[in-house]
């Protein structure tokens, strides 16, 4: 049984943030008791030593929920796996910020469905992968750079090179190709990313609005620290898209230069989604890995993918929850239809990377 002792040194170890009520501490002190989360002696058999790692866990969980409860009032509606593993990511996240003459180095690697049908209607599905890289300058009224690389890189998943070079390819595969546009404040000739439509030069850097999915200081300053006020802003914002675009909203600030604190919050926020749970334990986003949490909606299933033990986000994925249809036709319940694995991190010039991006 855990002493009061070992209870307030537990409480102690939890994530910096407002301090514990007495009614907190006792709650927590009585779950834990109902838990039984006992000593086991080194001798305990193999399926005790099992339960006492559940009991402890649980544990675990049960002061990750109290300490949320602390920040918030409110308790996780997050499975206790997903909870788990977002309250390790917002005590290790930190924020990521380039200092003077550096830039923010984003790099965006997606494998994107493509569908078609060859001349004797053959269906052909495959992932085709393109690199996006963006350099922002830390005077973000500076040359921003992008560039856009289709690389040619394919994985089938229905079909092969042999049906499409017999039957044709229905123009599925596109030619590699690399764009590269820059311009200041992310003022390219194709769009302006900020602001969602043609260039805008006559609107001052710093006052650009930006959102969720290309956060500018303006839009980032405006969100709240307190997690269950993210939340509701999440929620708000997503308006009938619901949990599966809060995930994606939220993934456009872990990637962009956020404070730890903020970074912090969202994950600490997402702790309030309904129904969100770990729905990998190990995946590997071409080479990285990292933590699955999702939330199924209809025949798919959004995730985030994170590295609990740095906070690190490093991508999303789109998997199908049942067997696909449209274009999807032919592909089994738990294709990967969708993916990305992003690096982000400050260099010394646009011409610098970051390894493994």
């Amino acid at each position: 049984m855990w002493t009061d002792e070992e209870l307030d040194q537990a409480l102690a170890d939890q994530p910096a943030g407002p301090g514990f009520s007495a009614e907190a501490r006792a709650r927590a002190l009585s779950r834990l008791r109902q838990a039984d989360a006992v000593v086991v002696p080194l001798v305990a058999s193999a399926r005790r030593r099992t339960a006492w790692w559940w009991a402890a866990a649980a544990a675990v969980v049960i002061l990750a929920g109290v300490a949320l409860g602390a920040t918030t009032g409110r308790a996780p509606a997050a499975t206790a796996a997903a909870v788990a593993q977002l309250d390790q990511a917002s005590a290790a996240t930190t924020g990521t910020s380039a200092g003077p003459g550096r830039y923010f180095y984003t790099a965006t690697r997606e494998w994107a469905l493509g569908a078609a049908q060859t001349s004797k209607g053959n269906p052909l599905a495959q992932l085709q992968e393109t690199l996006y890289e963006t350099w922002i300058p830390h005077d973000r009224s500076g040359d921003w750079i992008k560039i856009t690389t289709v690389t040619g890189r394919t994985r089938w998943l229905i079909g092969d090179d042999d049906l499409a070079r017999r039957e044709g390819d229905g123009g599925l595969r596109s030619r590699p190709t690399v764009t590269r546009e820059h311009g200041p404040c992310g003022d390219y000739p194709s769009a302006n990313g900020e602001l969602g439509t043609a260039p805008a030069p006559a609107v001052p850097c710093d006052r650009r609005p930006g959102d969720w999915y290309t956060p500018t200081p303006a839009f980032l300053a405006g969100l709240p620290d307190d997690p269950e006020q993210l939340y509701e802003r999440l929620r708000t914002d997503a308006a009938d898209l619901g949990p599966a675009e809060m995930l994606r909203m939220a993934g456009g600030v872990l990637t962009c230069e956020a404070a730890g604190q903020l970074r912090s919050s969202v994950y600490r926020a997402l702790m309030l989604m309904p129904g969100l749970d770990v729905t990998t334990g190990a995946v590997d986003l071409d080479g990285r890995h990292g933590v699955a949490l999702g939330v199924t909606t209809g025949a798919t299933r959004q995730e985030i993918v994170i590295d609990p033990r740095t906070g690190l986000y490093l991508g999303e994925r789109l998997v199908l929850a049942q067997p696909g249809s449209g274009m999807w036709q032919g592909l089994p319940t738990g294709t990967v239809a969708d993916y990305t694995a992003v690096t982000t991190g400050t260099v010394a010039g646009p011409a610098d990377r970051i390894s493994g991006a």
